[in-house]
């Protein structure tokens, strides 16, 4: 009888595999089991490939991919596909309650890549997006709503922003207006979103551009910087978010071809810059939080250097090393692996954008503080601050206005909603101080503040009302239909 099932089992693992290479991929069967440990660890669901490749989202898995789920521990037990009929299957996320699977897809070779939700048995798939180009990394956001990265164009404007839809796939809307090719990393438990995109955000993307971490809120408001800035020819991507609040994270090479090991770095609570927990020879290919102290991690095997594979190991924060091998395969990589278990609803962020408005709102507390120059503080009189568009198609900049700027360096203006905008402080002559280069954006009715021209994160305001609010009592409207409307009055002039 023992027989008899066991054959019954294997008969039905090749069915399942021959459906998954009738999609068009390239198959390698899963190792039965995983070797056994001294204690016992989460279920977990994961990514088993025959390749991993670095660079477009889209071509990752270029023969194929496939979710599996399996329990380590000291009986492990055995690995259960989940994706058989789909060509590439990658970016599993585990709902509030542990109870379903977000992932994305390619039911073909030649189809976009569409978000799907699952039990986490593998049962119950359905298709949630139906986007018009590929659709990727989905995560949960609380009231019934995800956030994905949308890919949309062809050869030089080719991009991709950060959208927002309900889980019926309805409302798909993007949050992301700048150029920098944005991609979802995570949601952060205080509702925040972390991105990561291009640095500097300039129009025109390069695969030899660094990649940096970015907050904002699910409305698209409150763009910002993580704690501090871009390292040059360095990616920071696969970022999670740790139990003690501590954003961890892959920081690799910024170099053509397909490497894809990193090193794993994090930001810890309340420290200004990221630090490093392994060598930069490192070969990590993901990381996520798989019970306290403990990681589970995809580690690139050190055995036959043309043709490594990412294994699955165990990850002690302690003393920042791999532990227990989870689980390997010798003919495939195994990554992206995520704990099958409930974790905590992130804070619901209630917007106050207005539908109807075209225009938000930016005060600069102080102009003269910047990054950008060895003392913090910009030399010379600003007088005015310029606004810029950037216009589509052709990446075309447009001056919307300029904005007076007062003694203390403040300013205080209306700017067109929804698209890129960048600013340059001028002198008295019209001449040009400073020149932001990144694009950012406002959304339809927010109110933004910022410290200075390209601050740092890690500064505080100072102590005071600034003039631009003590003189105006409404900021200066700024572009397009905005110019017909009254400008801001000096006080006791109206």
């Amino acid at each position: 009888m023992k027989r008899f099932w066991s054959t019954l089992a294997a008969s039905l693992f090749l069915v399942l595999c021959a459906m998954h290479g009738a999609s068009g991929a390239t198959e390698a069967p899963f190792e039965s089991t995983a070797p056994a440990h001294s204690q016992t660890y989460p279920a977990i669901a994961f990514v088993s490939a025959p390749i991993v490749t670095a660079g477009d989202l889209t071509q990752r898995f270029p023969q194929g991919s496939r979710l599996a789920r399996m329990t380590p521990g000291v009986q492990p037990s055995p690995v259960v596909p989940l994706t058989p009929e789909f060509f590439a299957a990658a970016d599993p996320q585990v709902s509030f309650d542990g109870t379903r699977i977000l992932f994305s897809a390619q039911q073909r070779k030649s189809a976009d890549w569409q978000i799907w939700e699952m039990a986490v048995d593998g049962s119950a798939q359905r298709q949630v997006t139906h986007c018009p180009g590929d659709c990727l990394e989905p995560k949960y956001l609380p009231r019934n709503r995800i956030v994905y990265t949308a890919i949309r164009g062809t050869g030089a404007r080719r991009s991709s922003t950060v959208d927002v839809c309900q889980m019926d796939g309805e409302g798909a809307h993007p949050i992301t207006f700048g150029p920098g090719n944005f991609q979802v990393e995570t949601v952060l438990r205080s509702g925040r979103i972390l991105v990561s995109a291009e640095s500097p955000l300039l129009a025109g993307g390069s695969p030899h551009r660094s990649r940096t971490l970015f907050t904002l809120r699910p409305d698209g408001s409150g763009l910002a910087l993580l704690r501090d800035g871009p390292t040059a020819n360095r990616n920071r991507t696969g970022a999670v978010e740790l139990a003690d609040g501590a954003i961890l994270f892959l920081e690799t090479k910024n170099s053509a071809g397909n490497s894809t090991g990193g090193q794993l770095a994090w930001i810890q609570p309340g420290a200004l810059r990221a630090s490093v927990l392994t060598d930069p020879a490192s070969g990590f290919a993901s990381a996520q939080e798989l019970q306290a102290a403990t990681l589970v991690v995809a580690k690139e095997s050190s055995a036959r250097p043309s043709n490594r594979n990412f294994n699955l190991y165990a990850f002690d924060l302690a003393s920042k090393l791999p532990g227990d091998l989870l689980y390997q395969n010798a003919k495939t990589s195994s990554v992206q692996a995520v704990p099958l278990a409930p974790h905590p609803l992130p804070e619901i962020y209630w917007s106050i954008l207005h539908p109807t408005a075209q225009t938000g709102r930016i005060l600069c507390l102080d102009s003269y503080i910047s990054q950008d120059v060895a003392s913090g503080r910009l030399a010379g009189r600003i007088a005015r601050v310029r606004v810029l568009t950037l216009e589509q198609p052709g990446n075309r900049e447009r001056v919307v206005g300029d904005a007076l700027v007062e003694s203390d360096g403040s300013f205080y203006a209306t700017v067109p909603a929804d698209v890129p905008i960048r600013f340059e402080l001028l002198g008295r002559t019209g001449e040009v101080l400073h020149a932001q280069r990144s694009w950012i954006w406002v959304r339809n009715g927010e109110d933004r503040g910022c410290q200075g021209c390209h601050d740092s994160p890690s500064l505080a305001p100072a102590n005071h009302f600034p003039l631009a609010l003590l003189r105006f009592d409404t900021p200066t409207p700024l572009g397009g239909t905005l110019r017909a409307q009254r400008s801001g009055q000096p006080r006791g002039n109206r």
